[in-house]
């Protein structure tokens, strides 16, 4: 019994380390009055969210790429690209309808009083976690790097800018 006494003191603050950032945000959620259902709710949406934008993201870059292999020839097959901007244009789209759909739902549950304060904790969170991107709902800040690579003023999501941004100083597009 003894010897299990020190490794728990181990073992404890590693456990919760690992689920502080959910626990916070649970915290949160319950400081806004929700009840375990609407957490419940929330937690859902965002889980849906990341994986839709994942897959969206690998979807666009995918995309980019064939267009970048159907440019290699001299003499390209523009109707080739063309659809494949088609593709890329559509993919986007679905991105943000997503992005938006996920805010307005969140917004519902949380409330237009507490939802800036939950999009600053999300921001803080993606930022500190992964050290980018605007998280889910964007933000007012300059254009930084998101799930997707660049994403213009404001994020995906944010009052700032469009999601598509615009054309780099190198000729590429923001994504």
């Amino acid at each position: 019994m003894k010897r299990f006494i020190p490794l728990l003191f181990l073992v404890l603050p590693v456990a919760l380390f690992a689920q502080s950032p959910k626990t916070q945000e649970t915290t949160m959620l319950k400081g806004f009055g929700l009840n375990d259902s609407q957490i419940a709710q929330v937690l859902d949406i965002q889980d849906k969210t990341r994986t839709t934008m994942r897959q969206d993201v690998v979807q666009i870059r995918l995309l980019r790429a064939q267009m970048e292999k159907a440019l290699l020839p001299t003499n390209p097959n523009m109707q080739d690209v063309n659809g494949l901007i088609t593709q890329i244009s559509q993919a986007r789209a679905d991105l943000m309808k997503a992005l938006v759909g996920a805010r307005v739902q969140v917004r519902q549950i949380i409330g237009d009083d507490n939802f800036p304060a939950y999009t600053r904790f999300i921001m803080r969170s993606y930022r500190g976690g992964e050290g980018r991107g605007a998280g889910m709902f964007g933000g007012a800040q300059g254009g930084r790097e998101g799930p997707g690579g660049r994403v213009g003023p404001g994020g995906p999501m944010g009052q700032g800018g469009p999601m598509m941004g615009n054309p780099r100083a190198d000729g590429d597009w923001n994504e």
